[in-house]
Protein backbone atom coordinates (compact mmCIF):
# COMPACT_ATOMS: atom_id res chain seq x y z
CA UNK A 1 0.00 0.00 0.00
CA UNK A 2 0.92 3.36 -0.92
CA UNK A 3 1.80 5.54 1.83
CA UNK A 4 -0.88 8.79 2.54
CA UNK A 5 1.19 11.99 2.02
CA UNK A 6 -1.48 13.64 4.71
CA UNK A 7 -0.26 16.99 5.14
CA UNK A 8 -2.41 17.51 8.24
CA UNK A 9 -5.35 19.32 7.70
CA UNK A 10 -4.64 22.50 9.17
CA UNK A 11 -1.34 22.84 7.57
CA UNK A 12 -2.60 22.76 3.88
CA UNK A 13 -4.84 25.63 4.75
CA UNK A 14 -2.40 27.43 7.27
CA UNK A 15 0.11 29.74 6.08
CA UNK A 16 1.59 27.94 9.41
CA UNK A 17 0.83 28.00 12.91
CA UNK A 18 1.22 31.73 14.06
CA UNK A 19 3.62 32.08 11.12
CA UNK A 20 1.73 33.84 8.34
CA UNK A 21 -0.52 36.62 8.68
CA UNK A 22 -0.06 39.66 11.53
CA UNK A 23 1.04 37.97 15.00
CA UNK A 24 -1.28 38.85 17.86
CA UNK A 25 0.03 40.51 20.77
CA UNK A 26 0.05 38.43 24.31
CA UNK A 27 0.89 41.67 26.10
CA UNK A 28 -0.32 44.55 25.57
CA UNK A 29 2.24 46.25 23.40
CA UNK A 30 3.00 49.75 22.43
CA UNK A 31 2.20 49.16 19.24
CA UNK A 32 -1.66 48.70 19.90
CA UNK A 33 -1.12 52.67 20.99
CA UNK A 34 0.19 54.41 18.28
CA UNK A 35 -1.98 55.51 15.63
CA UNK A 36 -5.04 56.13 17.77
CA UNK A 37 -7.20 58.87 16.66
CA UNK A 38 -9.90 60.49 18.32
CA UNK A 39 -12.92 58.10 19.28
CA UNK A 40 -15.58 58.12 16.99
CA UNK A 41 -19.53 57.59 18.21
CA UNK A 42 -23.13 56.83 17.18
CA UNK A 43 -23.45 56.10 13.65
CA UNK A 44 -19.68 57.18 12.93
CA UNK A 45 -17.93 54.13 15.04
CA UNK A 46 -20.30 51.63 13.34
CA UNK A 47 -19.74 52.66 10.09
CA UNK A 48 -15.44 53.05 9.84
CA UNK A 49 -15.88 49.09 11.50
CA UNK A 50 -17.93 47.94 8.35
CA UNK A 51 -15.29 49.48 6.32
CA UNK A 52 -12.71 47.64 7.74
CA UNK A 53 -14.61 44.65 7.27
CA UNK A 54 -15.82 45.10 3.93
CA UNK A 55 -11.94 46.31 3.65
CA UNK A 56 -10.56 42.55 4.61
CA UNK A 57 -13.32 40.95 3.38
CA UNK A 58 -14.00 42.26 -0.17
CA UNK A 59 -12.37 39.48 -2.73
CA UNK A 60 -13.48 36.67 -0.05
CA UNK A 61 -9.40 35.93 0.34
CA UNK A 62 -7.74 37.25 3.74
CA UNK A 63 -5.76 35.23 7.02
CA UNK A 64 -7.48 34.71 10.46
CA UNK A 65 -5.45 34.25 13.28
CA UNK A 66 -6.95 32.17 16.38
CA UNK A 67 -5.44 31.76 19.57
CA UNK A 68 -6.68 30.70 23.19
CA UNK A 69 -5.40 29.60 26.08
CA UNK A 70 -4.55 25.86 25.96
CA UNK A 71 -4.20 25.31 22.17
CA UNK A 72 -1.29 26.14 19.31
CA UNK A 73 -2.40 29.67 17.55
CA UNK A 74 -3.31 28.99 13.68
CA UNK A 75 -3.00 31.04 11.15
CA UNK A 76 -5.93 30.29 8.75
CA UNK A 77 -5.92 31.25 5.05
CA UNK A 78 -9.40 32.23 4.15
CA UNK A 79 -10.57 31.68 0.20
CA UNK A 80 -14.01 31.75 -1.63
CA UNK A 81 -13.93 27.78 -1.40
CA UNK A 82 -14.23 28.43 2.72
CA UNK A 83 -15.54 31.47 2.98
CA UNK A 84 -19.53 30.89 3.10
CA UNK A 85 -20.41 33.13 5.61
CA UNK A 86 -18.55 36.37 5.13
CA UNK A 87 -19.61 38.24 2.30
CA UNK A 88 -22.09 41.35 3.48
CA UNK A 89 -21.85 40.41 7.22
CA UNK A 90 -20.97 43.85 7.96
CA UNK A 91 -24.72 44.85 7.06
CA UNK A 92 -25.40 43.21 10.61
CA UNK A 93 -22.87 45.72 12.64
CA UNK A 94 -25.87 48.11 13.06
CA UNK A 95 -28.61 46.00 14.30
CA UNK A 96 -27.46 43.05 15.76
CA UNK A 97 -24.72 44.47 18.10
CA UNK A 98 -24.18 47.75 20.32
CA UNK A 99 -21.67 49.76 19.68
CA UNK A 100 -19.76 52.23 22.35
CA UNK A 101 -16.64 54.16 22.30
CA UNK A 102 -13.97 52.92 23.76
CA UNK A 103 -9.44 53.52 23.96
CA UNK A 104 -6.83 51.26 23.39
CA UNK A 105 -6.07 51.01 27.23
CA UNK A 106 -9.30 48.97 27.58
CA UNK A 107 -8.89 47.10 24.45
CA UNK A 108 -5.42 46.04 25.65
CA UNK A 109 -6.34 44.67 29.28
CA UNK A 110 -8.93 42.61 27.43
CA UNK A 111 -6.48 41.22 25.21
CA UNK A 112 -4.04 40.04 27.46
CA UNK A 113 -7.08 38.44 29.87
CA UNK A 114 -6.01 34.93 29.21
CA UNK A 115 -7.97 33.55 31.57
CA UNK A 116 -11.58 35.39 30.56
CA UNK A 117 -11.14 36.17 26.90
CA UNK A 118 -11.65 32.75 25.12
CA UNK A 119 -11.06 32.67 21.36
CA UNK A 120 -9.31 35.44 20.00
CA UNK A 121 -9.39 36.50 16.27
CA UNK A 122 -7.52 38.98 13.84
CA UNK A 123 -9.23 39.14 10.42
CA UNK A 124 -6.29 40.59 7.99
CA UNK A 125 -6.71 42.00 4.57
CA UNK A 126 -4.44 40.54 1.74
CA UNK A 127 -2.33 43.90 1.78
CA UNK A 128 -2.53 44.04 5.14
CA UNK A 129 -3.76 47.54 5.36
CA UNK A 130 -6.97 46.48 6.97
CA UNK A 131 -7.66 44.11 10.12
CA UNK A 132 -10.49 44.01 12.89
CA UNK A 133 -9.43 41.97 16.32
CA UNK A 134 -11.69 40.58 18.57
CA UNK A 135 -12.60 37.39 21.33
CA UNK A 136 -15.72 35.59 22.11
CA UNK A 137 -14.83 36.27 26.27
CA UNK A 138 -14.82 40.10 25.95
CA UNK A 139 -16.04 42.73 23.93
CA UNK A 140 -13.42 44.79 23.45
CA UNK A 141 -12.89 45.15 19.52
CA UNK A 142 -9.97 47.05 17.61
CA UNK A 143 -9.42 47.52 13.92
CA UNK A 144 -7.62 49.55 11.49
CA UNK A 145 -8.65 51.01 8.54
CA UNK A 146 -7.49 53.99 6.45
CA UNK A 147 -4.69 54.47 8.46
CA UNK A 148 -6.23 55.06 11.57
CA UNK A 149 -6.78 52.62 14.87
CA UNK A 150 -10.20 52.55 16.33
CA UNK A 151 -11.98 50.82 19.69
CA UNK A 152 -15.53 49.62 20.56
CA UNK A 153 -16.98 47.95 23.28
CA UNK A 154 -19.14 45.45 21.37
CA UNK A 155 -22.35 43.75 23.11
CA UNK A 156 -24.95 41.74 21.32
CA UNK A 157 -28.08 43.48 20.51
CA UNK A 158 -30.67 40.89 22.25
CA UNK A 159 -29.65 39.98 25.90
CA UNK A 160 -27.50 36.56 25.76
CA UNK A 161 -26.91 36.92 21.49
CA UNK A 162 -24.08 35.95 19.82
CA UNK A 163 -21.48 38.65 20.26
CA UNK A 164 -19.17 39.65 16.83
CA UNK A 165 -16.32 36.81 18.36
CA UNK A 166 -18.90 34.16 17.45
CA UNK A 167 -19.36 35.24 13.89
CA UNK A 168 -15.39 35.31 13.21
CA UNK A 169 -15.02 31.58 15.02
CA UNK A 170 -18.12 30.76 12.82
CA UNK A 171 -16.26 32.04 9.82
CA UNK A 172 -13.02 29.69 11.33
CA UNK A 173 -15.06 26.70 11.72
CA UNK A 174 -16.18 26.40 8.15
CA UNK A 175 -12.44 27.48 6.95
CA UNK A 176 -11.67 23.73 9.15
CA UNK A 177 -13.84 22.10 7.58
CA UNK A 178 -13.69 22.51 4.45
CA UNK A 179 -9.96 21.99 5.00
CA UNK A 180 -10.94 18.76 6.76
CA UNK A 181 -12.15 16.99 3.49
CA UNK A 182 -10.04 18.80 0.53
CA UNK A 183 -6.57 19.11 2.43
CA UNK A 184 -5.69 15.12 2.53
CA UNK A 185 -3.89 13.73 -0.34
CA UNK A 186 -2.51 10.40 -1.35
CA UNK A 187 0.37 9.47 -3.33
CA UNK A 188 -0.25 10.33 -6.88
CA UNK A 189 1.60 6.84 -7.79
CA UNK A 190 -1.46 5.11 -6.67
CA UNK A 191 -3.20 3.63 -9.85
CA UNK A 192 -5.96 1.88 -8.23
CA UNK A 193 -9.15 3.63 -8.00
CA UNK A 194 -10.32 1.81 -5.46
CA UNK A 195 -7.34 1.91 -3.12
CA UNK A 196 -7.22 6.09 -3.83
CA UNK A 197 -11.07 6.59 -2.35
CA UNK A 198 -10.26 3.83 1.08
CA UNK A 199 -6.98 5.80 1.77
CA UNK A 200 -8.48 9.63 0.97
CA UNK A 201 -11.68 8.05 3.18
CA UNK A 202 -9.13 7.60 6.47
CA UNK A 203 -7.42 10.17 5.80
CA UNK A 204 -10.22 13.01 5.55
CA UNK A 205 -11.54 10.86 9.23
CA UNK A 206 -8.27 11.76 11.03
CA UNK A 207 -8.05 15.25 9.69
CA UNK A 208 -11.51 15.82 11.47
CA UNK A 209 -10.32 14.18 14.80
CA UNK A 210 -7.02 16.66 14.56
CA UNK A 211 -9.66 19.91 14.63
CA UNK A 212 -8.84 22.11 17.77
CA UNK A 213 -11.30 20.84 20.38
CA UNK A 214 -12.66 24.25 20.34
CA UNK A 215 -14.72 23.75 17.04
CA UNK A 216 -17.81 23.61 18.41
CA UNK A 217 -18.64 20.44 15.47
CA UNK A 218 -15.84 18.28 16.14
CA UNK A 219 -17.57 14.82 17.02
CA UNK A 220 -16.06 12.35 19.83
CA UNK A 221 -14.90 10.11 17.47
CA UNK A 222 -14.93 9.92 14.04
CA UNK A 223 -14.09 7.34 11.86
CA UNK A 224 -14.17 6.05 8.05
CA UNK A 225 -16.28 3.01 6.69
CA UNK A 226 -15.65 2.47 3.71
CA UNK A 227 -15.45 4.40 0.40
CA UNK A 228 -17.09 3.11 -3.18
CA UNK A 229 -15.97 4.72 -6.51
CA UNK A 230 -19.31 5.22 -8.65
CA UNK A 231 -17.68 7.10 -11.85
CA UNK A 232 -14.38 7.41 -14.04
CA UNK A 233 -12.91 9.49 -16.96
CA UNK A 234 -9.71 6.80 -17.44
CA UNK A 235 -8.33 9.70 -20.14
CA UNK A 236 -6.47 12.38 -19.30
CA UNK A 237 -6.48 14.35 -17.01
CA UNK A 238 -7.56 10.97 -15.23
CA UNK A 239 -10.37 11.66 -12.29
CA UNK A 240 -13.15 10.03 -10.69
CA UNK A 241 -15.78 10.34 -8.16
CA UNK A 242 -16.34 8.32 -4.87
CA UNK A 243 -19.20 8.09 -2.50
CA UNK A 244 -17.50 8.90 1.37
CA UNK A 245 -19.08 6.90 4.70
CA UNK A 246 -17.92 7.91 7.69
CA UNK A 247 -19.34 7.08 11.49
CA UNK A 248 -19.33 9.55 13.95
CA UNK A 249 -20.01 10.22 17.64
CA UNK A 250 -21.67 13.05 19.32
CA UNK A 251 -22.94 13.88 22.66
CA UNK A 252 -26.49 15.00 21.44
CA UNK A 253 -27.80 14.49 18.38
CA UNK A 254 -29.66 17.95 18.62
CA UNK A 255 -27.40 19.98 20.11
CA UNK A 256 -24.08 22.29 18.47
CA UNK A 257 -21.94 19.36 17.93
CA UNK A 258 -24.53 17.84 15.97
CA UNK A 259 -25.26 21.03 13.90
CA UNK A 260 -23.04 20.68 10.76
CA UNK A 261 -23.74 16.58 10.55
CA UNK A 262 -27.14 17.03 10.11
CA UNK A 263 -28.11 16.80 6.44
CA UNK A 264 -31.45 15.97 5.07
CA UNK A 265 -33.81 14.98 8.02
CA UNK A 266 -31.14 14.55 10.56
CA UNK A 267 -28.47 11.85 11.80
CA UNK A 268 -31.07 8.96 11.48
CA UNK A 269 -30.75 6.62 14.42
CA UNK A 270 -27.26 5.65 16.01
CA UNK A 271 -25.98 1.78 15.20
CA UNK A 272 -25.61 -0.32 17.88
CA UNK A 273 -22.10 1.28 19.21
CA UNK A 274 -23.97 4.44 19.94
CA UNK A 275 -22.31 5.73 16.46
CA UNK A 276 -24.28 8.09 13.32
CA UNK A 277 -23.72 7.85 9.79
CA UNK A 278 -22.38 10.03 7.69
CA UNK A 279 -21.24 10.62 4.11
CA UNK A 280 -21.35 12.39 0.74
CA UNK A 281 -19.63 12.09 -2.42
CA UNK A 282 -16.55 13.79 -3.80
CA UNK A 283 -14.68 14.09 -7.15
CA UNK A 284 -10.88 12.54 -6.66
CA UNK A 285 -8.28 14.47 -8.87
CA UNK A 286 -4.40 14.71 -8.83
CA UNK A 287 -3.87 18.52 -7.50
CA UNK A 288 -0.80 20.53 -8.83
CA UNK A 289 1.95 18.36 -6.65
CA UNK A 290 0.48 15.52 -8.36
CA UNK A 291 -0.77 14.06 -5.26
CA UNK A 292 -4.79 12.59 -5.57
CA UNK A 293 -6.91 15.06 -4.21
CA UNK A 294 -10.39 16.28 -3.77
CA UNK A 295 -12.44 19.42 -3.35
CA UNK A 296 -14.53 18.79 -0.42
CA UNK A 297 -17.47 16.18 0.00
CA UNK A 298 -20.95 17.18 -2.02
CA UNK A 299 -24.60 15.82 -1.10
CA UNK A 300 -24.97 14.49 -4.53
CA UNK A 301 -25.02 15.17 -8.31
CA UNK A 302 -20.89 14.45 -8.40
CA UNK A 303 -19.73 13.26 -11.88
CA UNK A 304 -16.49 13.41 -13.70
CA UNK A 305 -14.93 16.09 -15.14
CA UNK A 306 -14.70 15.32 -19.65
CA UNK A 307 -12.56 17.46 -21.82
CA UNK A 308 -15.01 18.23 -23.71
CA UNK A 309 -14.65 21.69 -26.33
CA UNK A 310 -18.18 22.44 -25.10
CA UNK A 311 -20.87 21.97 -22.47
CA UNK A 312 -22.47 18.64 -22.15
CA UNK A 313 -24.66 18.08 -24.96
CA UNK A 314 -23.17 20.89 -26.76
CA UNK A 315 -20.15 19.02 -27.52
CA UNK A 316 -19.28 17.62 -30.80
CA UNK A 317 -20.92 13.96 -31.05
CA UNK A 318 -17.47 12.54 -31.88
CA UNK A 319 -15.85 13.35 -28.62
CA UNK A 320 -19.16 12.31 -26.71
CA UNK A 321 -18.74 9.19 -28.31
CA UNK A 322 -14.62 9.37 -27.44
CA UNK A 323 -15.53 9.78 -23.83
CA UNK A 324 -18.28 7.25 -23.79
CA UNK A 325 -15.13 4.44 -24.27
CA UNK A 326 -13.06 5.96 -21.78
CA UNK A 327 -15.50 6.09 -18.56
CA UNK A 328 -16.86 4.02 -16.31
CA UNK A 329 -19.82 3.83 -14.39
CA UNK A 330 -22.55 7.18 -13.96
CA UNK A 331 -20.76 9.31 -16.92
CA UNK A 332 -20.39 5.46 -18.69
CA UNK A 333 -23.80 4.32 -18.18
CA UNK A 334 -26.20 7.52 -17.95
CA UNK A 335 -24.56 11.10 -18.45
CA UNK A 336 -22.56 10.51 -21.79
CA UNK A 337 -25.55 8.39 -23.11
CA UNK A 338 -27.66 11.05 -22.09
CA UNK A 339 -25.37 13.91 -23.59
CA UNK A 340 -25.46 12.13 -27.27
CA UNK A 341 -29.33 11.41 -27.02
CA UNK A 342 -29.69 15.16 -26.67
CA UNK A 343 -28.64 15.64 -30.27
CA UNK A 344 -30.88 16.47 -32.97
CA UNK A 345 -31.50 14.30 -35.82
CA UNK A 346 -29.18 15.93 -38.46
CA UNK A 347 -26.40 15.27 -35.87
CA UNK A 348 -27.14 11.98 -35.32
CA UNK A 349 -26.56 10.87 -39.01
CA UNK A 350 -23.07 10.88 -38.36
CA UNK A 351 -23.08 8.40 -35.13
CA UNK A 352 -23.21 5.75 -37.84
CA UNK A 353 -19.91 6.54 -39.47
CA UNK A 354 -17.92 6.89 -36.16
CA UNK A 355 -19.59 3.84 -34.93
CA UNK A 356 -17.52 2.67 -38.13
CA UNK A 357 -14.16 3.35 -36.82
CA UNK A 358 -14.78 1.19 -33.82
CA UNK A 359 -14.75 -2.72 -33.07
CA UNK A 360 -18.40 -4.56 -33.51
CA UNK A 361 -18.25 -5.09 -29.93
CA UNK A 362 -17.59 -1.24 -29.32
CA UNK A 363 -20.56 -0.67 -31.19
CA UNK A 364 -22.77 -2.96 -29.77
CA UNK A 365 -22.20 -1.60 -26.28
CA UNK A 366 -22.68 2.09 -26.80
CA UNK A 367 -26.01 1.14 -28.91
CA UNK A 368 -26.81 -1.32 -26.04
CA UNK A 369 -26.42 1.23 -23.58
CA UNK A 370 -28.22 4.18 -25.75
CA UNK A 371 -31.22 1.42 -25.87
CA UNK A 372 -30.91 0.98 -22.07
CA UNK A 373 -31.41 4.92 -21.21
CA UNK A 374 -34.90 4.81 -23.93
CA UNK A 375 -36.47 2.53 -22.40
CA UNK A 376 -35.79 3.26 -19.02
CA UNK A 377 -36.68 6.77 -19.52
CA UNK A 378 -38.65 7.00 -22.77
CA UNK A 379 -40.16 10.56 -22.22
CA UNK A 380 -36.96 12.22 -21.94
CA UNK A 381 -35.75 12.73 -25.39
CA UNK A 382 -37.76 13.36 -28.65
CA UNK A 383 -36.37 10.37 -29.87
CA UNK A 384 -37.77 6.73 -30.05
CA UNK A 385 -36.47 3.17 -30.01
CA UNK A 386 -37.68 3.29 -33.62
CA UNK A 387 -36.50 6.42 -34.78
CA UNK A 388 -33.13 5.96 -33.46
CA UNK A 389 -32.90 2.87 -34.54
CA UNK A 390 -33.58 4.41 -38.40
CA UNK A 391 -30.82 6.78 -37.98
CA UNK A 392 -28.55 4.10 -36.79
CA UNK A 393 -28.99 2.49 -39.95
CA UNK A 394 -27.18 -1.08 -39.76
CA UNK A 395 -26.18 -0.48 -35.75
CA UNK A 396 -30.16 0.20 -34.97
CA UNK A 397 -30.32 -3.59 -33.88
CA UNK A 398 -28.06 -2.98 -31.55
CA UNK A 399 -30.39 -1.00 -29.33
CA UNK A 400 -31.88 -3.89 -28.07
CA UNK A 401 -28.57 -6.00 -27.28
Amino acid sequence: MKRILICWMLLAMLAGCGAAGEQMPEEAPEAILEGETEPLSGEALTASAMEAYAAITKDLTFTLDVTTEDAEPLTLSITPESAWNVAGRENLFPDSYRWEPSSASTFGVQWTDMENRGLCFTMTAPDGEATLRCCTGRDAVMWNVGGEAHYAQVTAAEDGGPGLGDLLRGIAEDALWAAAFSAPTVDGTETDYAEIARQLNEAMAESIRAVPDWVSWKPLDFQASGASVFDAYNGEPGNFCAGMGFRLLVDDPYGEMANNWQAGAGLGEPDADGYYSYGGETRIQRNEDGGWACDGLATGGSSVSLPLSAPGAEAPLSELVDAFFLTEGFSHDWLVPYYILEHPAEDMAALPALLDQRTDGEARELCGVLGDCLREHPDTWVWTMETLAAALGDYGAYLHT
